[in-house]
Order: structure tokens, then sequence, then C-alpha cells
């Protein structure tokens, strides 16, 4: 934890150096605006929650900042970590100086997934110059916390040579700590009923890993589309949205059993 804490440090002055000549302003009003929806809504108002969501899918990112800090523990809304990531990322993307510090705060709090979340900056230029070098740092120091995301980001780039040198083996070796971690999600310990919802959902990011990994043909599984669309429709039925946007895909380019395009393409 104290060893994350430090490295924040030495990722987050560049990542907030950055942010001063990068992104896009509100209007004074719009802020005004915003700010006043985040009063409403911090005080319980449904309306006020519903109309600052709608403000920040549609991409202004002092809402989508607004929204990330009421997630992240505002009176009468329930805490959500990974809203308030979503949204810092969000919104830092778009070179929001405050969503940023927010982030290199959690991550020098020791939160992997905030790394990770600057890791994905770096790596795609969003909110801040593209640094594939520092991604990959950053992806290592999450992995360290054991963030299966950012294992798997790290051993994409290993595996392509991005941002370092090209080191197959140690990107074989992050794909099978995926696939382990991943398997290990899928067994359901028995317990408590909030911890029972945790683990579902943990199950159901375990099952959209794998397919990725069928996907990829890595971490010790064969390249296999079918089993991959099996592993993203136990997901998606657990409502993890990504699997469902991946099982789409799977629909649309006719490489699920039965789908009438691939037919047509044969």
């Amino acid at each position: 934890m104290r060893r994350l804490c430090r490295r924040a440090l030495s990722l987050g002055v560049v990542v907030l150096l950055a942010a001063n000549a990068a992104g896009a302003e509100q209007t004074d009003d719009h802020a005004v605006a915003t700010d006043w929806l985040r009063s409403v809504a911090e005080g319980g108002t449904t309306v006020g929650q519903i109309i600052l969501l709608d403000q920040a899918m549609q991409g202004y990112s002092e809402a989508q900042y607004a929204l990330a800090t009421i997630y992240r523990g505002a009176a009468g809304v329930a805490r959500d970590m990974n809203q308030a990531r979503r949204w810092y990322q969000a919104a830092a993307a778009q070179g929001h100086r405050a969503a940023l510090d927010s982030l290199r705060y959690l991550a020098g709090e020791g939160d992997g997934a905030a790394f990770h979340a600057l890791g994905l900056l770096s790596r795609d230029g969003l909110g801040v110059p593209r640094d594939a070098a520092r991604a990959r740092q950053a992806f290592r120091w999450a992995g360290e916390d054991g963030h299966v995301l950012a294992l798997f980001a790290l051993a994409d780039l290993q595996l392509d040579g991005v941002g370092g040198a090209v080191d197959e083996m140690a990107a074989e070796a992050g794909y099978a700590q995926v696939a382990r971690l991943a398997q290990n999600a899928l067994i359901m310990p028995a317990g408590e009923e909030g911890a029972a919802i945790k683990a579902r959902k943990s199950r159901a990011r375990a099952q959209y890993w794998i397919a990725k990994l069928y996907l990829a043909g890595a971490g010790g599984l064969e390249q296999d589309a079918v089993a991959a669309a099996r592993w993203f429709a136990g997901a998606a039925d657990s409502g993890f949205d990504l699997a469902q946007y991946e099982l789409g895909r799977l629909y649309r380019d006719g490489r699920w059993p039965g789908s009438n395009r691939r037919r047509h393409r044969e």
C-alpha cells in the first residue's frame, strides 16, 4: 500500500501538469448550473441526480466530475467507488484538472483501480499526452494491487512491445495470472447476502475476462470464439454491460452459433 502511495506522486505530477494544457472548459453559466445541480443531488433529490447524470452522459466534464464526487460519498447518495472512478476518468479524459487530481489522490491512497484509470489516460492520450511507457508503469503498479484489467492491459503492451521492449514471457505470465484470478473469482464463497452479491459481481467480471482470453487465445487457452461467446453470455446475464456489448459484437459479426450472418458469409 505505501509503495503504491509513493509511486502515485511521480505519476500524478505529470498527469496534473499535462492537464493544464489539455481539455474542454465549461462556460461560467454551465459551471454555476452544475454546482446548483450538485447541491440538489447531494441533498437526496432524485430529480437533481437524474439531470446531473443526463448532463454527464452528454459529455459535460463538470457534470461528470460532480457526479463522481457524489458517488464518492455525498449525503443522501450510496457510495459507489466504481462509478466515482468511471466519471472521474471520463472528465479527466477531457482535461478536467480536478478529476485528474482526484484520480491521483485515490492512487496515492493505494487504489489500484485509480492507477489503472491513469494508465488508460496515458496509453490513449486522453486529457494528457500519450505516453505508453508511463501507462505501462501505471498498469504494473495497479497489477501489484491485483487489478485484473491492468494486468491484462500490461500484458498486451508487453506482447506488442509498446512503451518498452517486447517481453513475450512476461506477457504470457500476465495472461496466465489473469486466467487464474478469473477462475478463482468464479468460485463463489458462502456467506451473508452482501458477500454473495459482491461475489456474483466478481463472477461476472471473471467470466468477461475469461471470454477475452478465449478471443485472444492467451493465458493457456486456445482461441475459440464460440467458447468466448458462452462466457460473455454468462456475464451478460448477470447484467455486466461490457459483456453485453461484446456479445452483441459477436452476434453482429456472425461469430455466435446459429448466426444468420455467418451462414450468409459462408
